[in-house]
């Protein structure tokens, strides 16, 4: 074989890998949000005082979120949800902040409980300051930034950080958290260097972490084989005081929310970003 034949071979062969490579990120981008697309509805989990409804995001899409106006003083949970789950379910891990008087935002993501829409990191991250720039409207009474908590869980708190990043809010609560979403694949397949490869769908919360000038608390459980502690822990580090960080010995990615996590939660609010 002539070099010249040998030098056609390899660019073929390149162009065809390359083209594999691409194929198979097509493919991964695809399948990334796996949403329980039931379209719930707060009657049916026995959240009467919870209403849905509707706003107008950035790009003019029509998205949804669950609303409850909080009682008194109490703070409202701008809530963002975790993947390969819906809305309702989600809300319903809330119970015991909407019992004690919490008011709630709870963003409804396109392409999941029954909204339509393409889901991508741009389009939550849109569709968070929407809500939030519209909330008052939504909730029919003035809530002050200092009243707002940014709660993301899981995929969600990377949304909860880029929102406090580009708004002002009281306090940040991330559960299950990530450094960054490339790091939850990179741990799922085997070492691959996702962060390498992703070019989109990265939710860069590690890049952002520090330009949150309000208090920062982190829960994350010991046991937890979905996004390992040590991204939590990574992204903790990365943040500026004052900042809290509570490992639960006995916490899963999925249990997390009934292993004391309110109480963690209310006491923080308390103690600190009432305080703040």
């Amino acid at each position: 074989m002539t070099v010249q034949n040998m030098l056609i071979l390899f660019g073929i062969t390149l162009g065809l890998v390359v083209v594999a490579c691409l194929v198979l990120m097509w493919l991964f981008y695809g399948n990334i949000y796996k949403f329980n697309n039931n379209p719930d509805t707060p009657a049916q989990l026995g959240l009467a005082d919870i209403d849905v409804v509707n706003f107008t995001s950035e790009d003019g899409t029509e998205v949804k979120a669950w609303i409850k106006p909080p009682e008194g003083d109490a703070p409202v949970i701008l809530y963002f949800m975790g993947n390969f789950t819906s809305i309702g379910p989600s809300v319903q891990t809330l119970q015991p902040f909407l019992e004690q008087g919490y008011g709630l935002a709870a963003l409804v993501y396109r392409g999941s409980s029954g909204l339509e829409g393409e889901p991508s990191e741009a389009a939550f991250t849109a569709d968070a300051r929407s809500l939030y720039d519209q909330l008052d409207s939504l909730m029919k009474t003035p809530v002050s930034a200092t009243d707002r908590l940014a709660f993301g869980y899981s995929l969600g708190s990377g949304i909860a950080v880029t929102l406090a990043t580009e708004r002002d809010v009281g306090g940040v609560i991330l559960v299950a958290a990530y450094s960054r979403f490339c790091d939850y694949f990179t741990g799922r397949y085997y070492g691959l260097p996702f962060c390498y490869l992703m070019h989109k769908e990265r939710y860069d919360s590690i890049d952002r972490i520090n330009s949150i000038n309000t208090p920062l608390l982190m829960l994350h459980g010991e046991l937890d084989t979905a996004i390992d502690i040590r991204f939590g822990k990574r992204l903790f580090d990365a943040a500026d005081e004052p900042k809290k960080f509570v490992p639960f010995e006995n916490g899963t990615h999925v249990n997390i929310l009934s292993e004391g996590l309110a109480e963690e939660v209310t006491e923080f609010y308390d103690t600190v970003i009432k305080q703040n």
